[in-house]
């Protein structure tokens, strides 16, 4: 932790004060904010009109390109009309890659075709397209074990993400480093592309996208995912014998160009210099509309200002709501941001990150323990009323985009979801406003608020 005149010691030092239970009348007072939240949430229902707005605004909004600047505006006009009394582009350069065309199929024994993607910064294939015998393997162990039996081929990546366990997350954790490494591993083994299975425990027909990299001093191999349908069907046949398989990608990347990270602010009432972040990232994968990743998280941040403003809770610190570039494929805007308020990242007294869908809200996950952590927990008490009392302690940096302020030593909160139909969208042409409830995602709204509010006022 760090020393007692920078953030963390703001926050900490006032829950300090909170050893012992707080009094009746301000949980009283809490409790009648939390509800009045929740209710106004609800009957106004603006946040799925709000993610329609978006979703139809900037369908596409990878970075560097069109659908992002539009998003951009789209976002600073949205924060303003919430009632931001600030609100500012911050510049930061982003990367810009292309898909292009992208096309498999097995070419032994008949011609079947692979529904796949390519994976978020991959190389494309030869001009024409590669083929090559497959190898399916589900470690990098295994990879490793083989030798050169692995050279020239196909290296297809089939381990599913474990169904048993609960936590969504957790299994996704486990599952994709065969996305993000596996093109390094099959090119050290002399593979010439790599082939993954989707991260999703669902068995479909949607491939899932989602950021890989390549290390300097190892071949750049191309690298797609394929659907789960279908990454079954080709263990199928590789059970039965060799296999091969034409895959087609036109990928390119670009120069990076200069994107925004989106900042608005609803101004404390006591102490406007100290701050409580609150973000989503801005961007989306472009095989959607990025309506839960992370349309609900923008859309909650948003939603969380006008709720406030609506029913006239002006806490006593800033609230500063960010919206972050390029956090899909390497989250440039969050590294942009801890250098731009450098000097200032000593005010910031929590910061709540938003980026798990638009599902209903169970609570939080914070990077605070022992009786730093209970304090918070005592005030988030009112949070039960709507179901979402969950609360983590030791939690981490409750998310990417704020890990950087994580490090600094800044008390950091991640929203709680249910998150089991999460991975059914995630990275997928099927990530759209119909996959979100409307109720959800405005119960989502109020506890960001609610949370935001509370520190704010401590």
């Amino acid at each position: 932790m760090i020393g007692a005149r920078t953030l963390g010691a703001t926050l900490l030092l006032a829950l300090a004060g909170c050893d012992s239970a707080p009094r009746p009348a301000n949980i009283d007072a809490l409790r009648e904010r939390c509800l009045a939240l929740e209710q106004r949430a609800l009957e106004d229902n603006r946040a799925i009109a709000t993610l329609t707005s978006l979703c139809d605004t900037a369908p596409k909004r990878l970075s560097g390109t069109d659908g992002m600047f539009a998003a951009e505006r789209w976002a600073a006009e949205q924060l303003r009309l919430a009632g931001c009394d600030d609100v500012r582009l911050e510049p930061v350069m982003v990367p810009h890659w292309r898909r292009g065309e992208e096309r498999a199929e097995v070419t032994s024994g008949g011609t079947m075709p692979l529904r796949i993607t390519a994976l978020g910064g991959s190389v494309a294939t030869p001009a024409g397209g590669l083929e090559a015998e497959v190898i399916a393997v589900r470690t990098f162990e295994e990879l490793q074990a083989l030798g050169d039996a692995a050279k020239g081929k196909i290296v297809f990546f089939n381990r599913p993400m474990p169904r048993a366990l609960r936590r969504t997350g957790s299994a996704y954790g486990s599952a994709v480093p065969q996305r993000s490494q596996g093109a390094v591993e099959a090119a050290k083994a002399g593979g010439v592309a790599a082939l993954v299975r989707s991260m999703t425990t669902t068995i479909d027909g949607y491939p899932h996208t989602g950021a890989m990299r390549y290390q300097d001093d190892v071949a750049r191999v191309p690298a797609a995912a394929i659907a789960t349908e279908d990454a079954e069907a080709l263990a199928a046949l590789l059970a039965n014998g060799p296999v091969r398989v034409r895959l087609v990608l036109g990928c390119e990347t670009l120069p990076d160009v200069e994107g925004h990270n989106v900042v608005g602010e609803l101004r404390g009432s006591e102490r406007p210099d100290e701050i409580v972040l609150i973000g989503g990232h801005l961007d989306a994968w472009d095989l959607g509309r990025g309506a839960h990743d992370d349309g609900a998280g923008v859309v909650h941040c948003i939603e969380a200002i006008r709720l406030l403003c609506a029913t006239g809770w002006r806490p006593k610190r800033t609230i500063r709501v960010v919206l972050f570039a390029n956090e899909e494929n390497g989250l440039r805007g969050a590294k942009a941001y801890a250098a731009a308020h450098d000097a200032e990242i000593p005010q910031h007294v929590a910061a709540i990150e938003t980026d798990s869908g638009g599902f209903t809200p169970l609570g939080f996950g914070c990077s605070l323990s022992g009786p730093q952590a209970e304090a918070v927990h005592r005030l988030f008490a009112p949070l039960q009323e709507l179901g979402a009392g969950q609360f983590v302690p030791g939690g981490g940096a409750g998310g990417a985009d704020i890990g950087v302020l994580h490090e600094r030593g800044v008390p950091c909160f991640g929203l709680w979801v249910d998150g089991h139909r999460y991975f059914d969208y995630h990275h997928t042409a099927v990530d759209d406003v119909p996959a979100v409830n409307e109720r959800e995602l405005a119960l989502g709204a109020a506890v960001v608020a609610y949370a935001a509010a509370t520190l704010a006022d401590r």
